[in-house]
């Protein structure tokens, strides 16, 4: 059987030089059904601008005692 991993990663902004991750969400499928999943808030180490989280729901107060990415 083959498993394959979807990631999805949710940032602060378009920049991958400049912005900083806030969700990151890993999927393992077999191509048919989910079977197993990773989910996180991650703290960005700064504040989310306010256009981001009208896009993706997530705030300052959501990700406060987060893990960080390092």
């Amino acid at each position: 059987m083959s498993l394959y991993s979807i990631i999805d990663i949710e940032t602060t902004g378009g920049s991958a030089r400049t912005d900083k991750i806030t969700e990151i969400a890993i999927y393992i499928t077999n191509g048919t059904n989910i079977v197993d999943k990773f989910v996180s808030l991650i703290d960005p180490e700064c504040l989310i601008p306010y256009q981001i989280t009208a896009l993706t729901g997530i705030t300052n107060q959501m990700v406060q005692g987060a893990p960080k990415f390092y």
